[in-house]
């Protein structure tokens, strides 16, 4: 799993919504509080999941006491340049092993002791790294690359390669690099075994050799490849959202979107129907995509395609114990 991966994409998508939004309608919004907003809602979320502060800290790139009391910048490693103390520690070790305790806080002295601390203790919950003993004796392995899933992480990136050439190509391996945040070398290696399985085309364009797709598939239930599902769900969303909030498209007229709620309990007469409301969604457009798939092979045209993007979602949740937005006259008949 490469979760680094998706949060770059995501990131990058959100940061083009929120500018679409506050721009929209010819407003300017004011973006003043957005870092702050981010910052506070992160922390809650990561002490929410039990990370401790001070490694919080350091992924912020912040000391714990400059943490606490939110200064104006943000701190990276004071001993290695360019990086965070999560990073250099890691790296150290990698480069030392076995490494003690001590030696690791001698190395990092100029970076606060608390976070030298927490870096090595989530290191090792984390299972990046191995510790055998206990305090400034400790000694500190880092876990073999053999010892995870390397296949897992490749498909990943593979998957997010061929969403992207899928979605904006042609594209070349510096194009595919630079959208993805995912390093030039694994853009060229995912690219070509799309290649060879006859996911991806190679053509020569002015700057060289790029890559187009016309499909992209990750079927329900797969092992891998759902950082790159998740994406592309998020950004048809977005691009939906984002076109019909400028209005400056031709097609804003077919843009939108809609979510609908149905409140039903077990043995309502309605209940299937509602749960298995995606699943025929899904059924309807899967055959309609069939079809124009035939209809594309049998008579291919030399016309610029447009292309129709639909996105679904459903989840299920109870409603007992939340703040439910129902009518004052719901809440008196529920009491």
């Amino acid at each position: 799993m490469t979760p680094h991966l998706l949060i770059h994409t995501i990131v990058d998508q959100t940061v083009v919504f929120i500018a679409q939004l506050a721009t929209s309608g010819g407003v300017r919004a004011p973006l003043a509080q957005v870092a702050d907003q981010v910052f506070r809602g992160l922390a809650h979320e990561l002490r929410g999941q039990g990370i401790r502060q001070n490694v919080i800290a350091d992924m912020f790139g912040l000391a714990v006491r400059t943490y606490h009391r939110r200064v104006q910048s943000v701190e990276q490693s004071k001993t290695v340049e360019g990086t965070t103390v999560w990073a250099a520690v890691l790296d150290y070790i990698r480069d030392h092993q076995p490494i003690s305790a001590a030696k690791v806080q001698q190395r990092f002295s100029r970076d606060e002791p608390e976070v030298v601390s927490g870096v090595l203790r989530d290191l090792t919950d984390s299972g990046l790294v191995y510790r055998a003993g206990r305090g400034a004796r400790a000694v500190f392995r880092a876990t073999d690359a053999s010892d995870f899933d390397a296949d897992a992480d490749d498909a990943a990136i593979e998957h997010l390669v061929w969403l992207m050439i899928y979605r904006e190509g042609p594209l070349s391996v510096d194009q595919l690099s630079n959208k993805t945040g995912i390093a030039q070398t694994a853009c060229e290696t995912a690219v070509a075994s799309l290649v060879k399985e006859n996911k991806v085309k190679s053509s020569r364009g002015n700057d060289g050799t790029i890559y187009s797709s016309d499909r992209f598939e990750v079927f329900a239930q797969t092992e891998h490849g759902w950082e790159a599902a998740v994406l592309d769900h998020y950004r048809a969303m977005v691009s939906a959202i984002r076109t019909k909030l400028s209005g400056s498209s031709p097609y804003a007229d077919l843009a939108g979107g809609s979510t609908w709620s149905f409140d039903v309990w077990p043995g309502h007469p309605l209940e299937e129907r509602a749960k298995q409301s995606l699943s025929r969604l899904r059924q309807e457009l899967s055959a309609l995509r069939a079809e124009i798939d035939l209809h594309n092979a049998a008579q291919p045209s030399t016309r610029t395609p447009q292309r129709v993007v639909v996105y679904a979602g459903q989840y299920v949740t109870d409603l007992e114990g939340q703040n439910n937005d129902h009518d004052d006259e719901n809440k008196r008949e529920e009491r």
